[in-house]
C-alpha cells in the first residue's frame, strides 16, 4: 500500500511576527436521529431435514486550551500567527505582520505567490498550499491535538468555526470519549465543514461506562477525511461509528473500524451521502437489522479494503445496499454472517459493481451465502466467489426479480467455486423470477467464467426458476446435486437456449443438466 501520510517538516524559517490571542470555541448540539432504513430480503422456506450445510456457522464514542501550530496558523480575521512563508514578504511589500486582510501581503502574495511551503488566498501555514489557503489535504492549517478527548472536541468545534481545518492527533494516543451531544447522538461535534483528521495511529473509543453513541456525524455540506485511525466501541441507531448524511461526504483511508454496533442498520457506517473507503478494514461490527459493517443508500466506493467477520440480524452480513450505488474493487468480503439474505453482501435495488474482489466464506440463513440481490443491477468481473454457504438457496450468489421489476446479474472472467446450499438449490448461483408470468425478469449472463465444485440439493452449479440464462465460453464442471436427477451442472424449469458452443457442461453429478439446456448432455 502507498504511504498516505506525508511527514511534515519540523522547522520553520522566517522571523516570527507578534502573536495574537486565540479564542477557544466550545459547542454542543443535538444530533437528529435518522430514520430506520427500510429493508428488503428474500426468504425461502426450507426443510429442516434437507441435505444440509456442514460449514454453516452458528448465527447469532487541565488547564488552558493549547493549540500547537506548525509553521503558521490563524490569528484573528484569518491572519497567520507565526508566518509560514519566507519572511512573509511579496515583491511589492507586505501587510501588517507580513499579511494583509485575508492573510496576504499588500499584493496578496508572498515570494512568487507562495510562502515557504506556499499560501493561498486565506494565508494558511506550513501545509497551506492551494486555493483558499487549503492545506496539504486540501483543507485548512494543520493543528496538533493533545492526547485528551476534550482537546479533540474543542479542535473540531474550532475547525467548524474556521470553515474547515486539518487536525493531527497525538501519535498512538487513545482518546476515550465519555459523553455525547444528546440521545442517539455522537461523541464528537457534528462535522459541518471540510475537516481532515490525521490519526497517527491513534484510537477513538467509547468508554466502557459511557452511554451509547457513535463517533462522527457528517452533516449535509460537511466533508470528513479520516486517515490512520481506529474507531472502536461505537454504537448508534444507524451507523455505529460514523453516519454520513444526505449531501455529506466522507473519505476514510488506512483506518480500522472494529467492534462497533447499530441498533438498526450499519454496524460501523451508515452512508446516505458519498463515502469512499481506501485501504481500510471493518471487522467484528454488527447490526440488529441490516448491514453488519455498512448500510448504504447513497454512493459508496470501497477500494483495497477488507470487510471481515461482521454480522447482521437481517440482510447483508457485511454490507447492505438499499437502492444506492456500490463500487467494490480490489477488496475482500470474508467470513461475514447474516440471518437474512446475503451473508456477505445484500442489495435491494440500485447498482452493485464488483471487480478484482474476493467474496469468500460468508454464510446466511436465507439466500445468497456470498451475495444476494433483489431487483438490482449486479456486475462481477475478475473476482472469486468461493466457500460461501446458505440455507435457503444460492450458496454463492442469489439473483431475484420481484414486484414486476428486473434484476440482472452479469458475471465475467470470474470463479464461482466450492459454495454450498440446501433449500431450493443453486450451489453456485440461484436465479429466480418471482413473477414470471405477469412481468419482471431475472437475467443471468455469464462469460468466461469457471463454475465448479459447488453443491446443492438441486442445480449444483446453477438453479434457474423462471428467469433467463445466457452462457458464453463458460465451464460448468464437477458440481454436485444431492437429489437424484437433480442436475449437478444446471437445473432449470424454463428452457435455456442461449449457450454458445464454447461453453462446457461436463463431469457434474449425478447428471449434467435437468430441464431443457442447449448443448448439455447427460
Amino acid at each position: 500500500m502507498s504511504n498516505y501520510l506525508r511527514k511534515s517538516n519540523d522547522a520553520v524559517s522566517g522571523t516570527a511576527p507578534r502573536t495574537r490571542g486565540r479564542k477557544v470555541w466550545l459547542a454542543s448540539g443535538l444530533a437528529g436521529l435518522t430514520g430506520v432504513v427500510s429493508l428488503a430480503g428474500i426468504g425461502v422456506a426450507t426443510n429442516a431435514n434437507a441435505v444440509g450445510i456442514d460449514r454453516l456457522a452458528d448465527l447469532k464514542w487541565s488547564a488552558a486550551e493549547q493549540f500547537v501550530k506548525r509553521d503558521g496558523g490563524h490569528g484573528p480575521d484569518g491572519r497567520g500567527a507565526p508566518g509560514g512563508r519566507e519572511e512573509g514578504k511579496g515583491p511589492n511589500g507586505e501587510g501588517r505582520d507580513g499579511e494583509g486582510r485575508d492573510g496576504k501581503g499588500q499584493e496578496g502574495k508572498g515570494q512568487d505567490g507562495k510562502g515557504e511551503e506556499g499560501k493561498g488566498e486565506e494565508g494558511k501555514g506550513e501545509e497551506g498550499k492551494g486555493e483558499d489557503g487549503k492545506g496539504e489535504d486540501g483543507y485548512g492549517r494543520v493543528q496538533d491535538v493533545l492526547c485528551d478527548p476534550d482537546r479533540l472536541i474543542a479542535a473540531i468545534t474550532r475547525a467548524n468555526a474556521d470553515n474547515g481545518g486539518t487536525l493531527r492527533l497525538a501519535k498512538n494516543c487513545t482518546y476515550s470519549l465519555t459523553t455525547n451531544n444528546g440521545p442517539g447522538g455522537s461523541g464528537l461535534p457534528p462535522i459541518t465543514q471540510n475537516i481532515t483528521i490525521k490519526g497517527e495511529g491513534a484510537t477513538l473509543v467509547r468508554a466502557a461506562n459511557a452511554t451509547q453513541f457513535r463517533f462522527f456525524d457528517v452533516t449535509s455540506g460537511g466533508h470528513l477525511r479520516l486517515a490512520d485511525l481506529t474507531l472502536t466501541g461505537g454504537n448508534g441507531l444507524t451507523g455505529g461509528a460514523v453516519i454520513v448524511r444526505t449531501g455529506a461526504t466522507a473519505t476514510i483511508e488506512k483506518t480500522k473500524l472494529v467492534n462497533n454496533d447499530a441498533l438498526a442498520a450499519g454496524g460501523a457506517i451508515e452512508n446516505n451521502g458519498t463515502t469512499t473507503l481506501d485501504h481500510t478494514t471493518l471487522t467484528n461490527n454488527s447490526a440488529v437489522l441490516a448491514g453488519g459493517a455498512i448500510n448504504n443508500t447513497g454512493l459508496l466506493r470501497i477500494n483495497e479494503s477488507e470487510l471481515k467477520a461482521n454480522n447482521a440480524g437481517g440482510a447483508g452480513g457485511a454490507l447492505n445496499n438499499l437502492a444506492g450505488t456500490v463500487v467494490l474493487h480490489k477488496s475482500a468480503v470474508v467470513g461475514n454472517r447474516s440471518i437474512g439474505a446475503g451473508g456477505g453482501i445484500s442489495s435491494a435495488g440500485g447498482i452493485l459493481d464488483i471487480a478484482n474482489a474476493e467474496v469468500n466464506e460468508n454464510t446466511t440463513g436465507l439466500t445468497g451465502g456470498g451475495i444476494a440481490v433483489l431487483n438490482t443491477q449486479l456486475t462481477i468481473r475478475h473476482s472469486t466467489i468461493s466457500r460461501n454457504a446458505s440455507i435457503g438457496g444460492g450458496g454463492g450468489i442469489s439473483n431475484t426479480a420481484g414486484l414486476l421489476l428486473t434484476s440482472s446479474t452479469t458475471i465475467e472472467n470470474s470463479k464461482i467455486t466450492d459454495n454450498v446450499t440446501n433449500g431450493i438449490g443453486g450451489g453456485g448461483i440461484l436465479n429466480t423470477d418471482l413473477t414470471p408470468n405477469i412481468g419482471g425478469t431475472a437475467t443471468l449472463t455469464i462469460r468466461n467464467t469457471d463454475i465448479s465444485k459447488n453443491k446443492a440439493t438441486l442445480g449444483g452449479g446453477i438453479r434457474n426458476l423462471g428467469g433467463t440464462v445466457t452462457l458464453t465460453n463458460t465451464k460448468i464442471v464437477t458440481n454436485t446435486a444431492t437429489i437424484t436427477n437433480g442436475g449437478g451442472g444446471i437445473n432449470t424449469n424454463t428452457a435455456i437456449t442461449t449457450i454458445d458452443p464454447t461453453t462446457v457442461i461436463v463431469a457434474n453429478r449425478p447428471n449434467n443438466c435437468t430441464g431443457t439446456v442447449t448443448n448439455c448432455f447427460g
